[in-house]
């Protein structure tokens, strides 16, 4: 079980996967507009909500991590990923865009990448089994609801499921900083898989080899590079602007 703390990411659980929230939490009788639909929501689904003071049990001073105790919580089951082949059906429309990280470590940044994927329309993510951050709190409260929205499949030879891909019509499209090509030169009208890395080393070689093109986004300042979920965000923001532009 998951204990998730964003009421927005809770809300996208109630949305989404309403018998996965076993309960609900507040800490007051007034806890804000956000955490007012979670209650809305849960009463309608028939979910148990509790109003009270947060949990002090088993913690230090402050008790149970107070931290990140926050207006309230909830109970949820973890999302579950899809098989590969369902993936490149998932969403609405002709031609899409998804998303393939290359042992992505870092909870956080993985949490920042479905939310990405949830605000740019990407129909699939694909995350690698070994040395990646699996779906987590962490992941499902930075994502905001992405995590629930965004559906995923989790892979043991990335290389293979870009492959698959290829064979399924999408592109695949490597990011990596000494790439020659620019990703304002790539063919927005296509169907693109973008791959991204590990926050430290980036693209395997593997994987690096399997794409049909590898782009960069030269820097326009002093700053040479960016992190993972930020280049993510420009990247999506190019490849998702209207073609006519």
């Amino acid at each position: 079980m998951l204990e998730l703390r964003n009421p927005h990411s809770i809300l996208a659980a109630l949305q989404v996967r309403p018998k996965a929230v076993k309960q609900i939490r507040v800490h007051s009788e007034n806890p804000g507009d956000a955490w007012d639909s979670v209650i809305e929501l849960a009463q309608r689904h028939k979910i148990p909500v509790r109003v009270g003071p947060p949990d002090q049990r088993g913690g230090g001073k402050g008790g149970r991590d107070t931290e990140r105790t926050g207006a309230g919580s909830a109970t949820v089951e973890p999302p579950s990923p899809l098989p590969l082949e369902i993936l490149w059906n998932a969403g609405e429309g002709s031609r899409g865009l998804w998303l393939a990280l290359d042992q992505v470590q870092d909870p956080q940044n993985l949490g920042a990448l479905f939310r990405l994927a949830g605000f740019f329309g990407v129909r699939g993510i694909i995350l690698t089994k070994d040395r990646s951050a699996s779906v987590n709190a962490t992941v499902c409260d930075v994502s905001a609801g992405g995590a629930e929205h965004v559906p995923f499949a989790t892979v043991a030879n990335l290389a293979q499921a870009m492959e698959k891909a290829q064979e399924n019509q999408i592109w695949v499209l490597g990011t990596c900083e000494r790439a020659e090509a620019s990703i304002y030169k790539v063919d927005r009208e296509r169907n693109w898989m973008l791959v991204l890395g590990n926050e430290g080393t980036g693209l395997r070689r593997l994987t690096r080899e399997r794409c049909d093109q590898l782009i960069s986004m030269p820097p326009l300042g002093p700053v040479p590079s960016l992190n993972v979920a930020t280049a993510a965000a420009a990247c999506l923001a190019v490849l998702t602007a209207p073609v006519n532009l």
